[in-house]
């Protein structure tokens, strides 16, 4: 199964992950950062034309005091010229501060411009006192008047004061809340990325040891197949060289012989050509029968090459042949089931020919059956044979490692995509199965 689509997968999660954690981290941040400074903007604006409201009361205070005190009618203008600045300044200080103010705290504001009014409508009757009146007047005047109306109003702006100090905590405890939202946030963004991470991870790692362990597995299969063909290689030379002292000792043995003898007969019928008697014709007999045994010698020879018969009438015929043969020569009847298609091409017909002859050979070496049945079908895109004996059987991995039969067959098999399978087991006899597909232009 192809894992890389899921690995990919996993880290297109992963990436977008980070790229939207990354997105959202810094949107949420830019919105803290934002609330930060509006509560720093409006604590400023707030606490500015708080803090002058006061320092403004205090000093309005002050010169009320002074210009009670002062009897001159030059300072008293100067003291007059100085209060209406000051109360310029806290009305703008005022405007400041209800501009700044939230809606809820509306009503505080109001009742500090109220206690202001109050403070300034207070001390205005100063300003008509002559300076005797201010004299006898002025001390009375700023215990009872001045200095109630001026707490008044500094107790009225304590009170705008702690309206938006409340006001500024509140907020900053919404930031908080941001903050801890923002940072559960990442804990759970930093988990699942975490988690997501060690799951593609693991299956990386998992899918790197499988790959690793299927590399060594294949290695060793093909140091396996390797050494399995230098032993075949040296087998099958070791064998094509028993093949040719065979062939030698065959034509030297049997040919050479009969040839030595026809010509020693055919001397004799030279001789006795001119003669009457028996004598010629006898031994133009025997030459005759020489002649004969020679050429049938030959003609086995030349079928152990490569039997004509499978060329010229095909399959069938020539495994019907080499059965007969095999049967007359071992004395091992060979029951011989042949269906389907078996119009095949030549590298098929030689393989399943020579898979055939090679396994009856070992059965009349090794096996000492009784009897033999070789099937082969021919199927719509597979050709099937299987050959079965009742002989003594062998233990097929020992006798694989060692001998060259079984290897020659696998071989031959394997050259055209085909499986082989041996079952056989010590005196229970041997199944030798083959499949083999078939070319499209046969199968169809």
């Amino acid at each position: 199964m192809r894992t890389w689509p899921f690995l990919l997968i996993g880290f297109g999660l992963l990436l977008a992950l980070i790229v939207l954690s990354a997105a959202a981290l810094q949107d949420r941040m830019g919105k803290v950062f934002a609330d930060v400074a509006a509560i720093q903007n409006a604590e400023q604006a707030s606490r500015q034309p708080l803090d002058g409201l006061r320092s403004e009361i205090y000093l309005t205070s002050i010169l009320v005091r002074d210009y009670l005190l002062d009897p001159s009618a030059e300072a008293a203008a100067d003291e007059r010229q100085k209060l209406e600045e000051l109360k310029a300044a806290m009305e703008k200080d005022l405007a400041a501060l209800e501009h700044a103010v939230r809606s809820d705290s509306l009503k505080e504001s109001a009742g500090l411009r109220e206690a202001i009014l109050n403070f300034w409508k207070s001390i205005e009757p100063v300003f008509e006192w002559t300076p005797a009146e201010r004299a006898a007047r002025g001390p009375m005047f700023r215990r009872r008047s001045v200095v109630p109306y001026r707490e008044v109003a500094l107790a009225a702006a304590q009170r705008v004061g702690d309206v938006s100090a409340r006001q500024t905590l509140e907020r900053q405890q919404e930031v908080m809340r941001t903050n801890q939202e923002l940072a559960s946030f990442l804990k759970r963004t930093a988990g699942l990325a975490l988690l997501l991470g060690g799951i593609v991870a693991l299956a990386s790692i998992i899918r790197t040891r499988s790959l690793e362990r299927a590399a060594a597995t294949h290695l060793v299969q093909i140091e396996q197949q390797a050494s399995e063909l230098r032993k075949l290689s040296h087998s099958l030379t070791k064998a094509q060289e028993e093949e040719r002292r065979s062939l030698s000792r065959e034509l030297h043995d049997q040919v050479g012989q009969m040839l030595t003898a026809l010509s020693m007969e055919l001397g004799n019928v030279e001789e006795l050509r001119h003669t009457h008697g028996e004598g010629f014709a006898q031994h133009l007999k025997e030459a005759k029968e020489l002649n004969q045994e020679t050429l049938r010698t030959v003609r086995n020879i030349s079928s152990g090459l490569r039997p004509s018969v499978l060329d010229e009438l095909g399959l069938a015929p020539a495994l019907q042949w080499q059965a007969r043969e095999f049967t007359r020569r071992s004395r091992i009847p060979v029951d011989l089931q042949l269906d389907g298609k078996l119009d095949l091409p030549d590298e098929h017909r030689t393989c399943i020919y020579r898979v055939v002859q090679e396994a009856l050979t070992n059965v009349a070496r090794h096996a000492g059956a009784k009897s033999i049945r070789v099937t082969l079908h021919g199927g719509c895109d597979t050709l099937s044979l299987s050959v079965e004996d009742d002989g003594s059987g062998f233990d097929v991995q020992r006798v694989r490692d060692r001998g060259l039969g079984l290897l020659n067959i696998e071989e031959r098999v394997r050259e055209l995509g085909g499986r082989v399978q041996f079952l056989s087991a010590p005196s229970r006899g041997t199944l030798l199965r083959c499949e083999i597909p078939l070319p499209k232009d046969v199968s169809a």
